[in-house]
Order: structure tokens, then sequence, then C-alpha cells
């Protein structure tokens, strides 16, 4: 499987909140807050294709490569990066496809020297795939928890 990314375009907007949707809709609606509207909302504002890009996997099954999920990593103002989307569609999860992107955040992030944040929904699964690449719970609420990882 070779695996990359691709830039993103303004007309993706409707593909990649497709994506979002489709990896997050079970942990917001274990949570209780699944709202189409405003999920809608929330990634039109966070849409920002400078920082977005495509994870894209070819999976040499005469398909061709494929949209597997979606990285943005945004520059944030205090000097840290903040892991904004790190999402794979269903059928490209328990695959390695987000080892393999958190790996290139956590190199990018360490030749730059800098620390890298997220925010992940309380009760979420992604919460042990963001323990097992060293983030450490910082804070959080009960709806989103703070987590951090920083270069050794």
């Amino acid at each position: 499987m070779r695996l990359f990314f691709a830039p993103v375009g303004q007309d993706d907007f409707e593909a990649l909140f497709d994506l979002r949707i489709a990896a997050m809709r079970e942990s917001l609606e274990r949570l209780g807050i699944f709202n189409l509207d405003n999920a809608r909302k929330r990634f039109a504002g966070q849409f920002d294709p400078q920082h977005m890009q495509h994870i894209c996997a070819d999976l040499e099954d005469g398909q061709g490569p494929q949209r597997a999920g979606l990285l943005t990593v945004v520059p944030y103002h205090d000097g840290r990066l903040k892991l904004q989307h790190l999402y794979l569609l269903p059928a490209y999860q328990n695959r390695r496809i987000g080892d393999w992107a958190m790996q290139q955040v956590q190199s990018q992030a360490r030749r730059d020297g800098r620390a890298v944040w997220l925010e992940v929904l309380n009760q979420s699964d992604a919460i042990r795939f963001y323990e097992r690449h060293g983030f450490v719970q910082t804070g959080g609420d009960p709806i989103d928890l703070l987590y951090q990882w920083s270069p050794v």
C-alpha cells in the first residue's frame, strides 16, 4: 500500500464534510450531541485548504489512489501546531494509515521543534490512538479533551 498526501481545494468542502461525518458520527451520537447543521457550521469555520491535506491510499488493487482521510495541521499563535483534523473513512481505519499520518506530523514537529496539541471528543475511540502516539491529556471539559505531544 502506498500512502501520500494531496492538496485540498475549495471545491473539496462537501466531500471532506461527508468524510468527517462518516468518521465522527458514532462518537458524536454516543455523547448525544450529533447535529448535522451544527457539524456543517463547525467544519465550515475550520475549512482552510491551505493547511489541509487529503490522505490518499493506493491499495494496489487496480482502482488507483483513493481518498482515505483528511489531515489538517494549523500553526498556532503560541508556536505550537494544532492537529485540527485527522479523520479516516471507516473502510480505511485500523490499517495503519492513521499511524503513518501521525508519524508525518510528529516528524515535521520534531524538525521544527514544536509541540502538537489537539482536542478530541470525550469517550472517543481516538483517545487510545493519540495516547499510543505519546499525547498526554492536559485539560478538557465534558465534551472535548485537550492533549499535547512534545518532541523529545
